[in-house]
């Protein structure tokens, strides 16, 4: 039936409907046939107005002129082209609508759709000419979105940057060099860091400018230029007299690296310590190439680093105290003091401690085990080596301010072990409950002031004074005031209490033996069964233990 009602415009680049004067149209005809009507036309690929359909089929089915005269129902259209730009105009895109039996896109219409949208910037070429490419290659009304300019972002300058021009002495015994072999030697941990007066200690490299972006509209995006700082002068260093970015060392000595400087230290270097030196007393660094013996008192108020064993001597610095190889002592009866005893205001590192009193007011770090010993450090405890595969924390009493890490928590047999893990618990606990408490207190002042001012209120006006209103105002205020900070510092501490207490906990990656006794606050559990890698945690109330592979881990097996 369609056949009989389509024919092309004299252009043939319209599809008109028109019904013939002997011809009726059913009832029930519909768009069925449509689309194979209009191949014999060449016009199957010509965009359909289903739209002027239906109002063709109305007219026609009624018999109304319009109908005669006929309608526009389809149409050869030309593909077109859409710009689309980004919000932050760094990227604009074209959308390619394919052609209804039109032509395919122009040069000067992609060129056109670039104009319309300001586009100028960051053109690709290669892009524009595989929208070409595709426009013909379209099915009539299907789309592409091609990326045809990019902006260009801006690049922030760097900061100064400080480049040491000597090694870091801190890392010195964690850095051994390896062998002819390629093997690392443990034992052999490279010549002493020094420096001579007047050596290279650390360049100052400028800040770079920022590079400024372009939106694919040509709009500048700023760009935020490097922070300038200065290189400062530290003790025993001095910036050169003939170039302002490079820092000197003044006097012979150890070199500690600072963020913006280096300190040059006086050190004193011995080959070992023990009866021919006599206890040693030292204000500065020290430096032991080989061990300290029996017996020896030593004292630093900088680092002390020592190169070999330390054994039952008694070890105290201010500062870090490292120990390349061990820490002995001699086991002695539960009344007796250690016989080797290290303390150190910062860190202590060793490769393994046995029978040896350790206090540190930071980290405490043994690489292959700690043995019967009487540890107290103000931070956290790592028993492990660098790959994880041995450490031993076994036996003695352990209290950590912070957490414990070990690859082996305990020993075979029936030796306990003691280790009081977040012993800072009571600590924040305490502030916790000032926190509560100054927060009450706040809360009564404050409701004085509300009551004082309600009663203030209630009295007529002619008892009122302006000057015992405006005091009655600021009492409010201060107190508001009172109760808020306190209030913010309540929070900030309950906070940083659960971050604490998550973070805080006695973890070892391998192995747990029995009677190993846990103490988290006033809580303890002990071990009554060997477990595979555990982490010990408290939660306020209880001690909490779980099982970092697939074993189940009861409470009732502590």
């Amino acid at each position: 039936m369609w056949k009989e009602l389509l024919v092309l415009s004299d252009d043939k680049k319209q599809v008109i409907a028109k019904l013939p004067n002997d011809l009726t149209l059913p009832r029930d005809m519909d768009f069925s046939g449509l689309e194979e009507a209009m191949v014999p036309l060449n016009a199957d690929a010509f965009f359909i107005y289903e739209e002027e359909v239906l109002r063709f089929l109305t007219l026609a089915k009624e018999g109304k002129s319009e109908s005669f005269h006929g309608i526009v129902i389809a149409q050869k259209l030309d593909a077109t082209v859409d710009l689309l730009v980004s919000e932050d105009d760094m990227l604009a895109s074209m959308v390619v609508t394919g052609a209804y039996g039109g032509k395919p896109l122009s040069g000067p219409q992609v060129v056109q759709a670039l104009a319309s949208g300001s586009v100028t910037k960051g053109i690709n070429k290669l892009a524009l000419k595989k929208v070409l490419v595709v426009s013909r290659q379209l099915k009539p009304g299907k789309q592409y979105s091609q990326p045809v300019a990019t902006g260009t972002k801006p690049v922030d300058g760097k900061d100064t940057q400080f480049v040491p021009l000597v090694k870091d002495v801190t890392k010195q015994v964690l850095a051994p060099v390896e062998d002819e072999t390629g093997k690392v030697d443990m034992l052999n941990l490279g010549e002493t860091v020094s420096v001579t007066k007047g050596q290279p200690l650390m360049r100052r490299v400028p800040p770079s400018l920022g590079k400024p972006g372009l939106t694919v509209q040509g709009k500048t995006i700023p760009a935020v230029d490097g922070k300038d700082l200065p290189l400062k002068e530290g003790k025993g260093s001095h910036i050169s007299d003939s170039d302002p970015d490079l820092l000197v060392a003044t006097v012979t000595g150890m070199p500690i690296l600072q963020e913006c400087s280096v300190d040059v230290d006086d050190v004193l270097v011995l080959d070992t310590i023990g009866v021919a030196t006599g206890h040693v007393k030292f204000k500065g660094n020290l430096l032991v190439k080989g061990n300290v013996e029996s017996d020896m008192k030593v004292r630093a108020t900088g680092n002390i680093t020592i190169g070999g064993f330390v054994e039952s001597a008694n070890i105290q610095a201010q500062g870090d105290v490292t120990i390349a190889k061990g820490i002995i002592g001699h086991n002695v009866s539960d009344n007796q003091k250690k016989s080797c005893i290290i303390k150190a205001g910062g860190s202590i590192k060793a490769n393994y401690a046995q029978f040896a009193e350790l206090q540190a007011g930071h980290d405490i770090e043994l690489a292959i085990h700690c043995m019967n010993n009487e540890i107290r450090c103000g931070n956290n405890l790592f028993v492990t080596n660098k790959n994880g595969s041995q450490g031993t924390l076994s036996g003695g009493e352990t209290k950590v301010g912070g957490k414990v890490v070990c690859v082996n928590l305990g020993v075979e047999g029936d030796t306990a072990t003691y280790v009081h893990g977040f012993a800072r618990y009571k600590m924040h606990k305490e502030r916790q409950n000032k926190f509560r408490e100054h927060y009450q207190l706040a809360q009564e002042a404050t409701m004085d002031v509300v009551r004082k001012e309600l009663e203030f209120k209630k009295r007529p006006k002619a008892e009122r004074s302006e000057e015992e209103e405006a005091q009655i105002e600021s009492s409010k205020v201060a107190a508001s005031a009172n109760l808020e900070r306190i209030k913010t510092a309540r929070d900030l501490h309950s906070e940083e209490f659960e971050r604490l207490l998550v973070e805080n906990t006695i973890q070892a990656t391998k192995k747990v033996y029995t009677r190993v006794i846990v103490q988290f606050g006033d809580d303890k559990v002990t071990t009554k069964r060997v477990h595979g890698a555990a982490t010990f945690s408290y939660n306020q109330y209880e001690i909490q233990c779980s099982s970092m592979i697939d074993e189940e881990m009861l409470e009732d097996d502590l």
